[in-house]
This record gives structure tokens, sequence and C-alpha cells, in this order.
């Protein structure tokens, strides 16, 4: 009889579990297909960045290695940014694993990149000991105290600059903006008839003319997973009371 009701609770919580994970699938599949996905990687982009100053200091935050989307976008922004303001540093902040030399380092390969977009090297300081954004943060300081009261923009991509902000505030910085790398999107019209294309003579759905399908779906079920990881890091980093 005891054996029967611990059967029965099992199968009533993996019922539970399972109704819970669906449900949970079924949000995220139909959150997809609204605008609300992109909204929050906007807001993680832009809540605390915005600035009016001329920066003293611009400091890129390491992306997934280099090259990767990430750090050439990166590398893209810091540069129009470094163009419009010459007398500006540039800090990169890339970990490197222990024992490779300097010029083997994505953050050396980060700073050529910047030469060959006509950067000049002697403003172009880097940082490859930091594991995450608060110790890159911490190191950064320790190039250069000065850069706690001097004006200070960071270039990182959207979903990690409210935390880049916030963790740069909690160790002291006083005069804060940030660049978020936005893609911008293509102005190419991309509709299309299948039929027009050949191949198979088959009864589909006709989806050349639904970029919500092809491409916004997907692109917002991605925004997703990232805002969610970000969300889940910026609560670590609030109980651990790193912003």
């Amino acid at each position: 009889m005891e054996l029967a009701a611990i059967k029965k609770r099992i199968i009533k919580g993996l019922r539970i579990f399972l109704i819970s994970i669906g449900s949970i699938f079924l949000f995220i599949m139909i959150f997809s297909f609204t605008t609300g996905p992109f909204w929050m990687i906007y807001w993680l982009g832009t809540s605390v960045s915005e600035c009016h100053f001329k920066p003293d200091n611009i400091i890129i935050m390491g992306g997934y290695g280099m090259p990767s989307e990430s750090s050439l976008m990166r590398i893209y922004f810091t540069c129009e940014l470094a163009k419009k303001y010459p007398d500006s540093k540039i800090f990169v902040t890339q970990p490197s694993a222990l024992g490779i030399k300097l010029k083997n380092t994505d953050a050396y390969r980060m700073q050529q990149e910047l030469q060959i977009k006509g950067i000049d090297s002697t403003r172009i300081f880097l940082e490859i000991e930091g594991k995450n954004t608060r110790e890159e943060a911490m190191n950064v300081l320790k190039i250069n105290p000065k850069m706690i009261q001097q004006n200070c923009i960071i270039v990182t991509s959207p979903e990690h600059m409210r935390r880049s902000i916030l963790t740069f505030r909690k160790l002291g910085f006083q005069s804060l903006g940030g660049l978020p790398t936005f893609n911008i999107s293509s102005p190419v019209d991309l509709l299309y008839k299948d039929k027009n294309l050949g191949g198979r003579n088959i009864s589909l759905p006709e989806v050349g003319e639904c970029i919500q399908l092809r491409y916004q779906f997907w692109n917002h079920l991605q925004y997703q997973v990232i805002s969610y990881r970000e969300f889940v890091a910026l609560f670590w980093y609030r109980i651990r009371g790193w912003v």
C-alpha cells in the first residue's frame, strides 16, 4: 500500500513537471511571435547607457574570442567612437589562458584589428586577466586608477551593457556611458514567391512572403535565450553585491 502511494506521488510530480515545462515552452514559442523579445534586449542595452559627454576612455569589453561576431562588432563600434574622439584612450578587456604569449592572445588580435582600422597603438591598453565582468572592471581600474573620475564609455553587446555599467559603477566609476553594439537591419527586400524558384511541385504553404516566420520568429527566440541568461547573471551579481 505504501509503495503504491509513493508511485502515485511520483507520477503526480512528473505530470506537474511536464505540464510546467510544456507551459514554459508554449509561452516562449508564442512570445517569439511578438516584439517583446526585442524590447527586452533593447532595455538591457539602453536602460543605463545614455551619456552626453566627450569620453576620456573607451572600454571595449571582451567578446567570444577573436575573431567572433561579438568581438568584431565591438571593434567596429569602438573604431567609430575612437575616430570621433581622437584624444581618448582605449582599453581592451579579453581574457587569455595562462602561459600564452601576449602576441598569441585574443586581446592582442583585437588590438591588431583596431590598428588595421586606423587606431594608433599608443592609445590602446590591454587587460587579459579578468575572467568575468567584475574582474575585468577591477583590472582596468588598476591600469589607470584616474579613470574612476574621468569620462568613460563602455562598448559591449546590448544584452551585456546593463550589467557592465552597473558593475563599473559599483566600483566607484563616476561618469559612465555605453555604446551598445546593436545590429543594423538590412533594408533589402527579402520577399519572394516560392513557385518562381522552381524545385518540386508540392502543395506546401507559401513562406517566401512571410518574414515573420522566416526570420523574426527565430531572432526573437534567440533574443529570449540571451535575455533570460542575462537576467540570471544580473540576479547573481546582485546577490553577490557586484552591482
